[in-house]
């Protein structure tokens, strides 16, 4: 080896193992080492606010959809209400219904036994005027017999005796 390069060499020793050399590179390593961490830092604070931007969006996405779901909410208790009261009417007016078909049965079921009535006086009405015109009919045959036989037989009755005989001339 030259003596040169072992100059070189004793004085590289030096450098590493003199304190003040190994301060010097402590602290440039040091230095290294803190503008590292502050990079870090800077990143690591960029992305720390990156995501409490997107973490505030979602907490304001969350807070819209929990307004709207309230005031959803609230317009549904509304329409609830007003369907409840629509159907407490309905329902009462089914009721009523109900009671006037349930007077319509009974109306009807009067009705029933009075044309049920009316038809059995009806029918003993048609039997009294079937008689009555049977008894007309024969009044009526007995008058015109009476009459044709005054006018065959010269004012008196015929000669069957019928109700005027020959007692009664």
């Amino acid at each position: 080896m030259s003596h040169k390069d072992d100059m070189e060499s004793k004085k590289e020793l030096w450098r590493i193992t003199s304190p003040e050399f190994r301060l010097a590179e402590l602290i440039e390593n040091q230095t290294e080492l803190i503008e590292k961490l502050s990079q870090r830092v800077v990143a690591n604070e960029e992305e720390a606010g990156s995501k409490a931007e997107e973490n505030q969006r979602t907490i304001d996405f969350i807070l819209r959809q929990q307004a709207q779901f309230n005031a959803d909410m609230q317009q549904l208790r509304e329409s609830q209400a007003r369907s409840e009261q629509r159907w407490e009417r309905t329902e009462g007016g089914i009721r009523a219904l109900l009671s006037i078909a349930e007077i319509h049965q009974q109306e009807i079921g009067t009705l029933k036994e009075s044309q049920a009535q009316t038809d059995r006086q009806m029918k003993e009405t048609d039997e009294r005027f079937k008689e009555t015109g049977e008894r007309l009919n024969a009044l009526i045959d007995t008058v015109e017999r009476i009459i044709s036989g005054r006018r065959n037989g010269g004012g008196r009755a015929t000669e069957g005796g019928g109700p005027l005989g020959e007692g009664q001339r």
